[in-house]
């Protein structure tokens, strides 16, 4: 039944999304954080901004009903669909039945995606209509488990886009900017406004394109990580206060601390939201080769 009705399902028709949903009992889940995108023309951007190739693997995050999902099927040589929503799996598994390169992972795409990735490795693309509010817990937890794609395409509430490529210094500038940039160039892919979902969020939407640029050892990001959640932990305190009180002075001495905001050319009565992501990578490459110094004397 789901499967017949499809035919009559237009992606680009509110009416026409809100009568299918009607009809089979579903509605939009806000907890799963599900706006439709009605927009042809956005669709088609997406899809441009994917730079798919015939060969290309691709994981699509949140496919919902399928909009996005039917215009990578000619594209793609495999694709796999993260849902957490078991109303959509079942018609997704019914409509794309008659399909052996796609394949649909039911659950929460953050506890699924690992076993994904261990079984079937990296991605060529990644993409996906993000939750507003999961969407930068599912970012951060990709790049921080180095599951970086060669292109990575999501839709995201405006102001995380603003997040992810902000500079130092200002108010969007943040431990996840610092992650995203970490990894990635971030590039603005275009603001969507409201109208273009179903139904119409109350904030804008942002796409955002995400390019691995290989300028970092992904083997830092563990300690970048915590260094920077140190120094945003409390934007108002100085570098040196916050690193001093942080478990970092714990575990790397006070003195090596000091001597790596030296090193760097840091006032350590800056703040940690003025340091750039070089400059945040520079300290950790220094408390790690201390920590390494430290341990060669007890050999």
């Amino acid at each position: 039944m789901l499967g017949a009705m499809h035919g009559e399902l237009n992606y680009n028709s509110p009416k026409s999304i809100a009568q299918f949903l009607q009809t089979h009992g579903m509605a939009p889940n806000r907890r799963f954080g599900q706006n439709f995108l009605i927009s042809q023309g956005i669709r088609e951007k997406i899809v441009g901004l994917l730079e798919l190739e015939e060969q290309s693997n691709v994981w699509e995050i949140g496919p919902g009903l399928g909009a996005m999902t039917h215009m990578l099927l000619d594209k793609a040589k495999n694709i796999t669909l993260f849902e957490i929503d078991n109303r959509f799996i079942q018609f997704l598994t019914i409509l794309y039945s008659e399909y052996p390169h796609l394949k649909i992972v039911n659950g929460d795409v953050v506890k699924t995606w690992k076993s994904v990735y261990r079984e079937d490795g990296l991605p060529d693309r990644i993409m996906g209509n993000l939750p507003y509010n999961t969407a930068s817990m599912i970012i951060a937890d990709l790049i921080e488990a180095g599951c970086v794609a060669p292109r990575m395409v999501f839709t995201v509430q405006k102001e995380v886009a603003a997040r992810m490529r902000a500079i130092p210094g200002t108010r969007e500038y943040s431990a996840f900017s610092v992650i995203c940039q970490f990894a990635c160039t971030v590039e603005d892919g275009g603001t969507i406004s409201p109208g273009a979902f179903y139904p119409p969020p109350h904030v804008d939407s942002a796409l955002v394109v995400m390019k691995p640029h290989g300028r970092f050892n992904f083997s830092r990001l563990p300690l970048v990580s915590e260094i920077t959640k140190a120094l945003f932990s409390s934007r108002r305190k100085t570098i040196r206060n916050t690193l001093i009180r942080s478990s970092l002075a714990a575990r790397y001495g006070q003195e090596n601390i000091a001597a790596a905001l030296e090193a760097g050319g840091i006032d350590p009565g800056r703040r940690g939201e003025e340091l750039a992501v070089e400059t945040v990578v520079a300290l950790a490459e220094f408390l790690s080769e201390t920590s390494s110094r430290d341990d060669s004397w007890m050999v």
